[in-house]
Order: structure tokens, then sequence, then C-alpha cells
């Protein structure tokens, strides 16, 4: 394999923490809402929240924050506007510069791949300076119309690169189980949590580097 192996990394709960989605989402979204209802902030954040389950993460809309804001008639506030507010609290876990320079440093091609919207995607990647380390960054809502959940989407990033390609995220599903099904190597990373009794998950990109290396000659 060499130096000819790609290797894509999820974004949110794998590069980055997940506390910046969840302010936009839990707060900025519920709190628009509560302003423009006159309802509690609580109140508003489950009614959020029953909306966005009722959609479900396989559904391209949940991703989308235009969506949102034209579905709870909150017309007065854009996407930019409201991502901008929380950009503080984008977090890089302490791992992530120095596993993306080492790997860049040794010849990996590197990829971003994320169901996040670009306004998403795009403040966390220059919050964090990330963008010198991919070769590619790529949304694959905005960008490509797909999620995740859908083996075709591996497939098409599978056809974009010569060679191995091996794929890593927090998603099991999204990040582990589909692109295994779509004939892509893949590491389900637990981080923080606890390990699943079934199935195989890494502790953190550490680890993974580790494997990876264990792959190449």
């Amino acid at each position: 394999m060499g130096r000819r192996l790609s290797i894509s990394f999820d974004l949110d709960g794998t590069l980055t923490t997940n506390r910046f989605v969840d302010s936009v989402w839990l707060e900025g979204v519920p709190g628009l809402l509560a302003r423009k209802r006159g309802i509690d902030p609580d109140r508003a954040r489950r009614l959020c929240m029953e909306e966005y389950a009722k959609v479900g993460e396989d559904s391209i809309l949940w991703y989308r924050l235009p969506y949102w804001l034209e579905y709870f008639d909150l017309k007065d506030a854009t996407p930019e506007e409201l991502v901008s507010q929380y950009t503080s609290t984008i977090e890089l876990f302490d791992d992530v510069v120095p596993v993306l320079e080492t790997l860049k440093a040794e010849g990996f091609t590197l990829i971003l791949f994320s169901n996040a919207a670009r306004v998403f995607l795009d403040a966390e990647v220059s919050s964090g300076a990330l963008e010198p380390y991919f070769d590619r960054i790529i949304s694959v809502s905005d960008d490509w119309g797909m999620v995740k959940s859908n083996p075709a989407a591996y497939a098409r990033l599978k056809g974009m690169f010569p060679g191995p390609l091996v794929h890593v995220g927090d998603h099991e599903r999204f990040d582990y189980e589909v692109p295994l099904s779509a004939g892509v190597d893949a590491y389900h990373i637990c981080r923080n949590r606890e390990r699943p009794a079934a199935g195989e998950c890494i502790a953190d990109l550490r680890e993974f580097a580790d494997r990876i290396r264990g792959m190449t000659p």
C-alpha cells in the first residue's frame, strides 16, 4: 500500500468535539424559537429536538440549517450569523494536529469527509486551521446532496482516489458499518465513550495512526 493509501476522516466527534454543533442546534435555534414564540428556552429546546427527531439523521434535511430556520419561521436569522455566534466553542481533540501532521508528513492522502453542511464545516476547518492537512474537504450533504448512511457516498469517495481507502469516524453506522458495506476499510473511534460490547472500537487517533502504519510496508 505504502504512500498510495488514502485516509478519510469524519469531523464532529472525531476531529472536533460536539460542543460547537450542539451549541448551534440545542442553544442557538431553540433560543431564536423561544424569543419568537415567547416561550421558555427549555420548552423551545424540547420542541426543536422533537422536530429534529421526526426528520432523523438519515435525512439530508437534518443537516440543513436554512431548512430549520424556515421550518420554525425564524427567517430574520441567517445560517451564517447564527453559526458565527458559536465559533468560539469549536474545539479540536488534543491528538488531532499531531496525528494529522505526522500522517501528512509520511505521505498519506488525507480527506475530510463529513455530513456537516458547509456553513458548519468551513467554520470548523477555519477555526482549527485544518485546511493545510487535507487534500480534499467534502461536505457530503451540501457538495453531493447525500448522507453517509448511503453506501453510494463511500463508493463515490472510493472511486475518486487510486489505491486503498480507509475511513475513521465516531458514528458506528455512518462511519463504520456503512463504509464496510461499500468495500471501504473503516475504524470506529469511541473517544471517551465506553467501548461497545460487540464490534471493535479504537480509543483515539493515535491508536488509529498506529493501526494504519501496521497496514503499510
